[in-house]
């Protein structure tokens, strides 16, 4: 009897205990939505005068219509010595406060990011509620907030639009898909890359696009990579999932082009030191399948095949010895992290060279790159469509 009145008493006791969490759980963090703004995205700028920021936020506006919830975009623009002052001064003009959980973006200015990036995003490292997963890009237009503002052609907050392009690189990579805290990992190893953003007439409208990559040295930015130059970046980094290569196989015919769609691709990089010098040895294992092609040349046979395999492997590794001698010689910024490689591969190596790795080493560092391509499907999909084919 005494030992069911036990039993009974300790589950009410856990029932008690129960109750009360979930009581205390429902309470936590809790805000009334109607004394709050959602923001979805915001933009950093400095004014005019150049003396303080310039914050442009896009806020999520719930309408009811019918028994439905219609969402639209709001935008709120304020200016403050700091960004936290300026978020502070946007709830004077619009009586709310900001709930910053769901934003998705944020847009840098091109005058913010070459003076010096980090004070301008240092509140969202600070700050517990500003996510630091939220992507950063930087705006090659004279501002980043014309960009939020941009006219998009679906109706869809500008943030939700930029954020999509930015997480379907994985199959287009023509930018890094850069998260603030990745850039902030990168920033610390002395070279960083961030996806660059402009505007574009489309329609009559002027709508957002992405336009490559932002090289930066520590925090400040230095230069572009174009949407081509990106893909070769995206290559070195093991970053490349899908994407499309173009080539042109007859130089006398310049319509005479076929693509290849990327299917999986895997880089590889290590260093070797002998006689006191020092190589970056860059693997590439590439396989692709025909996409597209506008030749009468049969790529079904095996000699036409050998010689498309050839052919991309020599442009894909071209290209990206272009890049690496221009991210060298023009930017001398590690943004392929090549020295955390031979960090982790040559200790004792980096241990010699680690101060004057960012003054000279890696501006003239050795780069061998080796690229091989493997082409799916060579069957039947490689006939060309054409008549007269060229054997």
């Amino acid at each position: 009897m005494k030992k069911k009145l036990y039993s009974a008493k300790l589950i009410l006791l856990s029932g008690l205990i129960l109750l009360n969490s979930i009581a205390l759980c429902g309470c936590w963090n809790y805000r009334d939505i109607e004394k709050s703004s959602l923001v979805s995205g915001f933009a950093i700028d400095k004014n005019k005068a150049g003396d303080k920021y310039m914050l442009t936020v896009e806020i999520i506006d719930y309408e009811m219509s019918g028994k439905e919830a219609k969402q639209s975009a709001k935008y709120i623009q304020s200016e403050g010595k700091t960004v936290f002052d300026a978020i502070r001064n946007v709830i004077d003009i619009l009586g709310k406060r900001l709930y910053w959980a769901h934003a998705s973006i944020v847009i840098i200015s091109e005058e913010i990011a070459k003076e010096g990036i980090i004070p301008a995003i240092d509140l969202i490292l600070r700050d517990a509620e500003i996510r630091s997963e939220m992507y950063i890009l930087i705006s090659t237009e004279k501002t980043a907030g014309e960009v939020l503002l941009q006219d998009p052609l679906v109706s869809q907050t500008s943030s939700d639009i930029i954020e999509y392009m930015l997480a379907e690189q994985k199959d287009v990579s023509k930018a890094p898909a850069v998260e603030v805290y990745k850039f902030l990992n990168d920033y610390e190893s002395g070279g960083s890359a961030i996806p660059a953003i402009k505007l574009t007439e489309h329609m009559s409208k002027k709508t957002a696009e992405i336009a490559g990559t932002a090289i930066f040295k520590t925090d400040k930015l230095i230069g572009y990579l174009n949407t081509n130059e990106s893909k070769c970046f995206l290559f070195v980094r093991n970053e490349i999932k899908r994407g499309l290569i173009t080539l042109n196989e007859n130089s006398i015919n310049d319509t005479d082009n076929i693509t290849l769609e990327i299917f999986k691709s895997k880089t590889k990089l290590k260093p070797s030191y002998a006689d006191n010098k020092l190589t970056m040895n860059i693997d590439i294992l590439t396989e692709v399948s025909i996409a597209e092609m506008s030749t009468s040349v049969d790529y079904s046979s095996e000699k036409n095949i050998g010689k498309l395999k050839k052919d991309a492997e020599e442009k894909i590794k071209a290209s990206i010895e272009a890049v690496i001698k221009k991210v060298q010689l023009e930017y001398n910024s590690d943004i392929f992290d090549f020295g955390t490689i031979v960090k982790a591969y040559k200790p004792s190596v980096w241990r010699q060279i680690e101060q004057d790795w960012d003054e000279s080493i890696f501006k003239g560092l050795e780069v061998a790159v080796n690229v091989r391509i493997k082409i799916r499907n060579c069957g039947f999909s490689s006939k060309p469509l054409y008549k007269n084919s060229r054997n």
